[in-house]
């Protein structure tokens, strides 16, 4: 599916053409890109390294998301739209991060030895494990909320859902991300 239209542009033997949008990393200036990087990157590897749980893969994961953020053929997009983007190509990333992880499990002769079970990830103290029994799509969801302050439109935005479905699955998030909570003993304070 493309995203860019025809743009019509002067040619030098003066007559007008028409040519398709150039990718991101032809259409922005150097000093733009590296102050929308700066605000950006230090949160999208933030998130990333809390849904993957590893500082080598999120910095993996993060240069590949910018690099496939410039690489995209897009209309012109506000900094907001620019930076759900951006969120939208590091969740596919690692849903095909995790797709890869669970495939080489599935073969590997150490997984099938000594097996690691939710319940062995969440013994440890650090929220984040208990973060992480939930689906790669309720984590982005919560997080895209309430970590980065994005509204239900911006987050339809990011993850390609309509508005009405994300406050349904932002709900839903909420409720499962409150049980394990409280199943494990830590009583959230109200609604998430």
């Amino acid at each position: 599916m493309r995203l860019s239209s025809p743009i019509p542009v002067a040619i030098a033997d003066g007559g007008p053409s028409v040519v398709e949008s150039a990718p991101l990393h032809r259409r922005i200036d150097e000093a733009a890109f590296q102050l929308f990087y700066a605000e950006t990157a230090p949160k999208l590897w933030a998130y990333i390294r809390r849904a993957s749980g590893d500082g080598a893969l999120a910095d993996d994961l993060l240069q590949e998301t910018f690099c496939r953020f410039l690489q995209a053929d897009l209309p012109a997009l506000e900094k907001m739209q620019m930076k759900a983007y951006l969120y939208r190509i590091a969740s596919s990333l690692l849903a095909d991060h995790w797709r890869e992880v669970k495939r080489q499990r599935r073969w590997s002769f150490d997984f099938l030895s000594s097996p690691r079970t939710v319940e062995d990830a969440a013994q440890g103290d650090d929220t984040m494990h208990l973060f992480e029994r939930l689906k790669a799509q309720e984590q982005t969801l919560l997080w895209l909320a309430y970590v980065e302050g994005l509204d239900h439109r911006e987050i339809a935005l990011a993850l390609r859902l309509k508005e009405k479905s994300v406050r349904v699955l932002l709900f839903r998030a909420r409720k499962k991300l409150a049980s394990i909570l409280t199943n494990q003993g830590i009583n959230p304070e109200g609604e998430l």
